[in-house]
């Protein structure tokens, strides 16, 4: 009997269809404690190759690696006002070691703005120095009340990148720099089409004077912040009195940025891409590009053989499955993890010399002679596999998009599963009257082509607003 992968139709049920794709394709299993989880093979090496292609990079930006601690001083967080107030209701803090208090509370990284910034004070003296751009690819935990694996979690993981310039105007452009990289790693590698603009005032990162971002809008029409970049301006390097000397030599504050990609990154590609079967991967950071399987692999030797050479033959992520299992068997198990290309190799295709191929999102399966199959064939196959991927994507954003014309309209456009486009001069009361009331949030502020009037007071602006509700 063959196996079934029995995941919840996403039309029934999505967030039971992505517990269950999560879970049976092997990415990660629950842990013990709440919005942490088991971190499997699979999915970690989704993450790694996120990881490989994001350091490739910022290695071209100079960008250098380092690791902070875990624990952080209390009176740190205190002394930037605004990043603790931002960060307040998610800390976790550690006041024992064993049955001893400690004198001072000691914080789990939520973020490391205030580590960098100790760091900066100690190692800084003059302005030949900078910039210095560093990053760490880091755990970090805040605490959550509603979690699910990817999408929300109190412990996940990050890039988190700080730099420091010695003019304003450096810093900001670097910001910009880093937002703009994001941006095209998302579509181009992740094959997530996101929208990318400014948060508003309210909506930025705590002790930032701007923060850009990158989102993701998901099958069910939700928002997901996929990306973030900020220019910190001096506020740090005030509140921790990092000064350096300048060519005349006087001292004075140096201008920061922080930036980072998390593991949401992964919750972004599976409710993007994914489907009733599993996992659609995009082929860049597929763990396993191509599964070749066998079907009598153990009893024909000549089978076996021919999978052996075309492994060899072929510069790719593979998987050569020799198992007793059925054919059927096998292919839902790799559909189901997402892997793009399966070939199917059995005594009857060999008979032809040829072979089976199916790529996981086409329905067809189509044989080819054996001796076509080289690099450059399995390039262009992966190419017609990401290229479906990103326009069904696009495809998504669009179908869920509206325009907004009055404020009366969100609640509906929301409840409906969409998102909607307005014209938008910042007006924190408005912006939080329209969360309370409807749960929206504005996820970013983008530049119009043309001006428009602001659907609050009729004011023309060129600034357009993206509502939507949000993970």
């Amino acid at each position: 009997m063959e196996k079934k992968n029995n995941i919840t139709p996403f039309e029934k049920d999505i967030v039971k269809w992505y517990s269950d794709l999560v879970l049976k394709s092997d990415l990660v299993s629950y842990a013990p404690v709440k919005g942490t989880m088991f971190f499997k093979p699979h999915g970690f090496a989704i993450w790694n190759n996120i990881i490989k292609i994001v350091n490739n990079e910022f290695e071209k930006l100079e960008v250098e690696e380092v690791q902070f601690p875990l624990l952080i001083p209390q009176s740190f967080l205190e002394k930037e006002k605004k990043h603790v107030e931002g960060f307040a209701p998610e800390v976790l803090k550690v006041t024992n070691a064993g049955a001893k208090r400690l004198a001072e509370p000691l914080i789990i990284r939520p973020t490391s703005e205030t580590l960098f910034g100790k760091y900066f004070e100690e190692n800084l003296k003059s302005y030949s120095q900078l910039p210095v751009k560093l990053q760490q690819w880091v755990n970090v935990l805040r605490w959550e009340n509603n979690t699910r694996p990817f999408l929300r979690n109190s412990e996940f993981f990050w890039q988190e990148g700080h730099t420091i310039h010695a003019t304003a105007e450096e810093a900001h452009e670097f910001t910009k720099e880093v937002f703009k990289l994001y941006e095209k790693i998302a579509n181009e590698i992740l094959l997530l089409p996101v929208i990318a603009g400014e948060k508003t005032v309210s909506e930025r990162f705590a002790g930032a004077n701007n923060t850009y971002t990158i989102e993701t809008i998901l099958k069910d029409g939700q928002a997901l912040q996929s990306g973030t970049s900020h220019y910190l301006s001096d506020n740090f390097s005030k509140a921790f009195n990092i000064k350096v000397q300048n060519k005349d030599n006087k001292l004075f504050n140096p201008y920061q940025t922080s930036w980072g990609i998390s593991t949401r990154l992964i919750g972004a590609i599976i409710m993007e891409h994914s489907d009733n079967k599993g996992l659609i991967l995009p082929s860049k950071i597929a763990p396993i590009q191509i599964a070749i399987l066998t079907l009598f692999g153990n009893k024909n030797p000549k089978v076996l053989e021919v999978a052996k050479e075309l492994n060899k033959k072929l510069n790719f992520k593979i998987k050569l499955d020799n198992s007793d299992r059925g054919l059927g068997y096998k292919s839902q198990e790799w559909e189901l993890k997402g892997v793009p290309i399966r070939i199917e190799i059995g005594p009857n295709e060999l008979d032809e010399n040829k072979v089976t191929i199916s790529l996981r999102n086409f329905d067809d399966k189509i044989q080819y002679n054996l001796n076509e199959i080289d690099d450059q064939f399995i390039l262009k196959l992966l190419d017609k596999h990401d290229k479906k991927i990103y326009d069904e994507a696009v495809k998504i954003r669009e179908s869920k998009k509206v325009e907004i014309t009055s404020v009366d309209q969100i609640q509906t456009i929301v409840d409906n599963g969409q998102y909607g486009f307005a014209y938008w001069i910042e007006n924190a009361d408005a912006e939080k009257q329209i969360k309370t009331n409807t749960g929206a949030t504005i996820r970013c502020l983008i530049d119009a082509e043309k001006e428009g009037q602001d659907i609050i007071n009729s004011k023309p602006t060129k600034k357009i607003a993206v509502f939507s509700r949000a993970y």
